[in-house]
């Protein structure tokens, strides 16, 4: 067979319908990761320790204590710089992970048109920009967004290694994976995506593509340059016993092949429990895609078999194609968003692997250019279901931690956008061409309705929430009392009594926030043996000291040193809950200890 040039890329242009339908959802998906910010404030465990550099000292280590073992040092040290520059605040706490979050909504639009064509990246913009779990954790000062924003641009940055000659691609991917692995300490997953999916794609195109130990070069000049951009979060690892010490702490959390049934179950529950109107929009607005592709395919293909019959123009066979389009939604409301996200991804990443199809219509000339596009769009393809597929069996090896899940769902956002090029690429045109045509968006009206009547009434019958924007500034309220309280039992200033908190760094953070110098974390009880005569000392306990069976078995044989000055009842956020093995009644109210020292 003869070979093929992978030519450079040449994408179908932005209409003006286009760019005005990104923008608007561009900025829909930004207004929902910020609004009510100021009733958000750190609350999970490794959000106190990733947001609390700026307490400790050089010193001290200039980071909380251990903080090593939950994640590297790029996000604690982008939340340090943003507080430093905007306070200790939610907008200071959460900028990183915000502007990662809406950053992400762009970026699938730009890598799933560039992949599969204007209506993959219309369906892709559309998910990410509505996705209920990744509004929630983009306002959480947690490792995860950030770690989807790096892996979705580094698996496009691979995709774009392959295809071009130009050696600044390989650097950038290497770069950006390097990032995104000292954001998290899996964030080397791209160069697995960037392997395994070209592997399959090489065997099948061996024919056509020349020198293909040139992408196994490119491979390994991305792997060298992403593990340099590591290599320093390495080395600072080896003060603390190399990185085998963290690996052996991740690997507590390891359910395995025999657990994985139950964490993927958990999973699947805790995607339900945060589902709401944003998913089902979102969905909502995929369907109404999904129809006017259809019609818009039904309405090509009559112009090219010139078939245009009583019965293909009646209004109620557009009605039936409305209401085929309108399936997912229907599924959404059996099943839920992920569960169909999850087929329609499997669906669109399938059809792009096995049942691509060219135009209707090609010119012979064309051939070549037709041949080339295949090409890349299988490259995309084999490396989504690399990624996809490699997730869905990996993910719920590990405790069923909802966050997890984020890397999953944006390939799942890219393959259910994969099926609507594909629907997209069997046409003449793109969509946004055969909407700018006056005459051709008046025929698409009637199944366009259909497929709005159903939304309206999926979201009369389904509650209405966004878990996102549930308060979550439970521990800021409790640190709060707590200050008021020491400050009316010492009667003198908070500064003048020294406060010890177990295993709790959102309280410690936000006291040091509100102004207690005299903070520390502990993770035993040795302070008893150098208590100061000068001032009060007091002990802060919570959920988590409540659940280590070693710290009640220690308290209770140095009961005798402590007294109980008051008790604070905390409701911790559904955020905070899906973390815990098993989910308590949604009013459950968890107690906060504080103790004086006698």
């Amino acid at each position: 067979m003869p070979q093929i040039e992978i030519k450079e890329l040449e994408s179908t242009p932005i209409t003006r319908l286009e760019f005005i339908t990104v923008v608007i959802l561009f900025l829909l998906g930004g207004s929902f990761r910020c609004l009510f910010l100021s009733e958000t404030a750190i609350e999970h465990f490794d959000e106190g320790v990733y947001a609390s550099n700026l307490w400790f000292t050089p010193e001290q280590g200039a980071e909380y204590p251990g903080r090593y073992f939950y994640a590297p040092p790029l996000l604690p040290f982008l939340i340090e710089w943003s507080m430093v520059f905007l306070g200790s605040g939610s907008w200071g706490t959460f900028l990183p992970s915000l502007l990662s979050g809406i950053l992400t909504v762009p970026l699938a639009w730009w890598v799933a048109r560039n992949w599969f064509g204007p209506a993959a990246g219309l369906v892709a913009l559309t998910l990410a920009s509505l996705s209920d779990l990744h509004l929630l954790y983009s306002r959480a000062a947690l490792t995860d967004v950030l770690l989807g924003f790096y892996l979705l641009l580094s698996v496009y940055l691979i995709w774009k290694s392959y295809l071009s000659r130009d050696w600044k691609w390989p650097v950038l991917a290497g770069l950006t994976i390097g990032a995104g692995w000292a954001t998290k300490y899996n964030g080397w997953l791209p160069l697995a995506v960037g392997l395994s999916g070209m592997l399959p794609w090489l065997f099948i195109y061996r024919r056509q593509l020349n020198s293909k130990t040139s992408y196994f070069l490119r491979w390994g000049v991305i792997a060298c340059i992403a593990f340099l951009v590591w290599l320093p979060v390495l080395m600072g690892l080896q003060k603390w016993g190399g990185y085998s010490v963290v690996a052996a702490n991740h690997s507590r959390y390891v359910v395995g092949f025999s657990g994985w049934l139950d964490s993927f179950s958990r999973q699947v529950d805790n995607h339900k429990l945060l589902e709401g109107t944003p998913g089902y929009i979102g969905i909502g607005l995929v369907c109404l895609v999904l129809c006017l592709l259809l019609h818009m395919l039904k309405v090509q293909q009559q112009l090219v078999f010139h078939t245009r019959s009583e019965t293909d123009r009646s209004t109620w066979n557009a009605i039936v194609v409305g209401v085929s389009a309108a399936l997912p939604l229907i599924a959404v409301y059996i099943f839920g968003v992920s569960p169909t996200l999850a087929v329609m991804g499997f669906l669109g990443i399938l059809m792009q692997l096995f049942f691509a199809s060219q135009h209707i219509v090609q010119k012979q000339s064309e051939t070549d250019k037709l041949d080339s596009e295949s090409l890349k769009r299988s490259l995309a393809a084999w490396l989504l279901a690399a990624w996809f597929c490699g997730l869905f069996l990996a993910t719920p090896l590990y405790y069923p931690y909802p966050r997890l899940t984020i890397p999953w769902t944006i390939s799942a956002w890219l393959g259910s956008a994969a099926l609507a090029g594909w629907i997209e690429q069997r046409g003449t045109s793109s969509l946004f061409s055969f909407l700018s045509d006056k005459e051709k968006k008046r025929s698409s009206f009637i199944p366009a309705i259909s497929v709005g009547m159903i939304l309206i009434i999926t979201l009369c019958i389904m509650p209405w929430s966004v878990v996102a924007w549930q308060p979550r500034n439970g521990l800021a309220e409790v640190s709060q009392n707590v200050l008021t309280d020491i400050r009316a039992e010492t009667g003198a200033g908070v500064s003048d009594s020294i406060l010890y908190i177990y295993a709790e760094p959102g309280l410690f953070f936000h006291l040091k926030a509100q102004g207690h110098s005299l903070t520390g974390p502990v993770a035993d009880f040795e302070f008893l043996n150098s208590l100061p005569n000068s001032m009060p000392v007091y002990l802060l306990t919570g959920p988590h000291a409540a659940a280590d069976a070693d710290f009640q078995k220690k308290f209770q044989q140095l009961r005798d040193h402590f007294e109980l000055v008051k008790s604070y009842d905390y409701s911790p956020s559904l955020l905070v809950r899906l973390n815990q093995a098993h989910l308590n009644n949604e009013t459950e109210i968890e107690p906060i200890m504080l103790y004086r020292t006698k």
